[in-house]
């Protein structure tokens, strides 16, 4: 097993379809049992109004808009409790128009040293043919779509940047995608509720996967 780990990880639920940003209040959330009431009472609230809701929890942040609701952690002991809290509320909200899904997970680690940084830039993005248009070519970022492999509707698409946290580190973004099929009649909530709990431990594990694959290959 590798013993290469993140020094900073995060990971966010995206979900894209039609929401009311009003009801999405750390009251309404208290209210269903999905946080309990302390929390609701202690919530940094940024903004609530129709067009967008924004909060703060000490452990996570939501962020509302008409079209994409947007939940993200940065502590990663919180990251299962995270899914119950989206299922919880989809659950609750089930006749909501979803149509997308995105669970994605951010990793920052650390290089070696300068020498073993440059290196990987330089096999992501190979330097030869920019060698004679640009001085000193230097990747900034490098995003790779995949096919899915589970049968669904969607993609997985890995980004690699110079990290903006650590020196000498670099910065994986995995964006594990779904589209529910499209079906009169029904919200697709259902079947993002069903996506989430059954492909979780799956997509955390290929999240995980992919920058140790870059990073040790």
């Amino acid at each position: 097993m590798s013993k290469l780990k993140p020094e900073l990880q995060s990971m966010n639920f995206v979900l894209v379809g039609d929401f009311n940003p009003k009801i999405f209040h750390p009251f309404w959330f208290s209210h269903q049992r999905l946080i309990s009431e302390h929390e609701g009472n202690e919530a940094k609230v940024e903004v609530v109004h129709s067009d967008v809701s924004i909060f703060n929890l000490e452990w996570v942040r939501l962020q509302v808009t008409r079209e994409r609701f947007d939940i993200s952690t940065t502590q990663e002991p919180y990251f299962e409790v995270l899914r119950d809290l989206v299922i919880g509320t989809f659950q609750t909200l089930e006749h909501t128009p979803v149509k997308m899904l995105g669970i994605n997970h951010q990793m920052h680690f650390a290089m070696k040293n300068e020498d073993e940084w440059h290196a990987l830039g330089h096999k992501l993005a190979p330097k030869e043919a920019w060698n004679k248009v640009l001085k000193s070519p230097g990747m900034q970022k490098i995003s790779i779509k995949g096919l899915r492999t589970d049968g669904l509707k969607g993609n997985v698409t890995a980004s690699v940047e110079p990290s903006s946290k650590i020196k000498h580190g670099v910065f994986f973004n995995i964006n594990d995608h779904y589209e529910v099929n499209d079906s009169e009649g029904k919200s697709g909530v259902l079947e993002i509720i069903t996506i989430i709990k059954e492909r979780w431990v799956e997509s955390t594990e290929r999240s995980r996967s992919i920058p140790l694959a870059i990073l040790e290959g």
